[in-house]
């Protein structure tokens, strides 16, 4: 904004006066047109990443229902398994047993919500937006971790090729590493229904 001194020269207080409201005015009216364009542009940011947030979020909650698809089929798989574990050290079990491991681990991706941060469409955000993002973001993470956790202890509590060989203690140690991974099974369930209903209350 640039501001130019008067073309004619000023002779009375009432030529001041004049020139001041002039250029007081001119001054007022640009940053209006000023703040409006900048409100604009905030505006039309935070639309976008809101857009791009929303499909991020369904994107994320289809990978959170294969999640929960899957869920009856490994615990009923590892409750098996612990029922064959009782049945091998029964001595009933020996030659005859199928265990089927497969589980849906999600991706879950968190790139809009950090290009969002990034540029500074989340400060233009009202709060309670910007605290319900916030929250499935993080949970996102926390659920991402004991996923993790939970691939580990599924891979542990896979049978070994000689399971009708296994002393006592192999097969106690083989049943505990089962049970731990159906309490994390468990617990990422709970958390992945958590995180289910705040996709669900984001995308309404």
């Amino acid at each position: 904004m640039e501001i130019h001194p008067p073309e004619k020269p000023i002779h009375s207080v009432k030529d001041f006066l004049v020139q001041l409201m002039t250029i007081t005015v001119g001054i007022l009216i640009a940053l209006s047109l000023e703040g409006a364009l900048e409100w604009s542009h905030h505006r039309a940011l935070v639309s976008e990443a809101k857009e791009n947030l929303r499909q991020e979020i369904l994107d994320n909650k289809r990978e959170i229902d294969k999640v929960l698809a899957g869920v009856p089929s490994l615990r009923k798989n590892e409750e098996a398994a612990i029922q064959f574990i009782g049945d091998l050290k029964a001595h009933r079990a020996k030659g005859r047993h199928e265990l089927n491991y497969t589980y849906y681990f999600s991706v879950l991706s968190g790139t809009n919500w950090g290009t969002a941060q990034a540029a500074g469409a989340v400060a233009h955000m009202e709060y309670r937006d910007v605290q319900r993002y916030a929250s499935i973001y993080d949970k996102q993470r926390k659920f991402d971790a004991l996923q993790d956790r939970l691939n580990e202890t599924v891979v542990a509590a896979m049978p070994s090729d000689d399971v009708d060989n296994s002393s006592p203690r192999e097969l106690r140690d083989w049943k505990q590493r089962v049970q731990t991974s159906l309490a994390y099974l468990s617990t990422v369930e709970g958390l992945a229904r958590s995180l289910r209903d705040e996709y669900d209350g984001a995308l309404r």
